[in-house]
């Protein structure tokens, strides 16, 4: 649908995601090969200036030279109580199932949302 005012195109405005404590995930701090002592923000900043700069020749499976890329950011929001992957064994590693990978997916892309559009209020 195509809304024209005067000859002014609106487009609709992108959804912003809700809630559950985004902004304040994207400021827990973690060391990682993008980084040491990053936000969360700040790695995903990384992360996505890495994708424009590499392009096509961006490495998918290991954007800063190791496989499991993702638990860099996954492991210090469970560690930080966003996400739930279990509970860490005595080495502070986590076993999560598939549903719990889903969620922390899940909660990641809200999280970029989050830094790119804001959040909503509610």
């Amino acid at each position: 649908m195509q809304v024209l005012i005067d000859g002014v195109k609106f487009v609709p405005l992108a959804n912003k995601p809700k809630g559950h404590r985004l902004l304040e995930a994207l400021e827990v701090r973690f060391d990682s090969d993008a980084g040491d002592d990053l936000t969360v923000r700040e790695w995903l900043c990384k992360l996505l200036t890495e994708v424009w700069a590499e392009q096509e020749g961006f490495n998918s499976k290991r954007p800063w030279g190791n496989s499991g890329w993702y638990y860099d950011v996954i492991h210090p929001l469970a560690t930080a109580g966003f996400i739930d992957l279990g509970t860490a064994d005595e080495d502070g590693d986590f076993s999560p199932t598939a549903n719990q990978m889903a969620f922390a997916h899940a909660y990641v892309s809200d999280l970029i949302l989050a830094a790119m559009l804001g959040v909503c209020e509610a």
